[in-house]
């Protein structure tokens, strides 16, 4: 007969495959819907250029053979990934945090729709916020400083800037929800969290300097507001434990 630990070692890995299997399939199902939009995407990702005054149709080139067919598999992954990153990181939480009490999983299950709102938030600050930004400080004010210039760029590699400095802000905005789940499992109180608030703001800064390309303005919009977020969270967590205190 198996021991407890070999049947616990077995089942943390079962547990491991579902979560892959339910995260490739919600990446799957993401992509699916995103094939007959692929048109919509790229002009859409395209309009932070139009605003500069840029057209995509000369700046943006496809010099292989294969390349058309390389951008259709790159958007539809990455909108699908986009698409998917918000219940990938329900499984992921569901995986993480087996032994929670009944309580505590009514608390991720409620903060499921949440999750997914905070993420789209944080896409959407990263396309209409920064994405312009990031795009004219790199290409053209990093050019005129030089004195160099550019004159097109790949498909391909504007498409994968794009849509990962979107996801990454997605998945940063995740985060917060995080530390209120925690934070409402009771197993961090409101006065540590005020205590490590240098601490956070500086890990803050420099995961904002890892999550978005090397341009100031995205760096600071993503840490500033996510050490806004931090602040709400400790507000929600005190009240919360008053309301429990009663």
């Amino acid at each position: 007969m198996r021991s407890e630990a070999e049947m616990g070692i077995l089942e943390h890995l079962e547990e491991l495959r579902k979560m892959i299997l339910r995260s490739a399939l919600a990446i799957f199902i993401g992509m699916l819907v995103c094939i007959p939009f692929i048109r919509y995407i790229l002009n859409a990702l395209f309009q932070p250029l139009v605003q500069l005054g840029v057209d995509p149709d000369t700046f943006l080139v496809v010099p292989q053979v294969m390349g058309s067919f390389k951008v259709a598999v790159s958007v539809t992954f990455w909108s699908g990934l986009l698409l998917a990153s918000p219940f990938m990181v329900f499984f992921i939480a569901q995986f993480v945090f087996p032994g929670l009490h009944a309580n505590e999983k009514r608390i991720i299950r409620r903060s499921s729709w949440a999750a997914v709102l905070l993420f789209f938030a944080g896409a959407a600050m990263g396309y209409f916020g920064t994405t312009r930004y990031a795009l004219q400080t790199l290409i053209f004010a990093l050019n005129d400083w030089m004195g160099t210039s550019t004159d097109w760029i790949f498909l391909t590699d504007y498409i994968a800037f794009v849509l990962k400095l979107i996801l990454g802000f997605g998945l940063a905005f995740e985060l917060p929800l995080v530390l209120l789940m925690i934070g409402y499992a009771d197993l961090i109180g409101s006065d540590s969290l005020r205590k490590s608030r240098r601490h956070v703001l500086v890990g803050l800064l420099i995961m904002a300097m890892m999550l978005t390309p090397p341009e100031p303005i995205s760096q600071i919009m993503m840490g500033g507001t996510l050490y806004i977020l931090y602040e709400g969270c400790i507000l929600l967590i005190a009240r919360h434990e008053k309301k429990n205190a009663r």
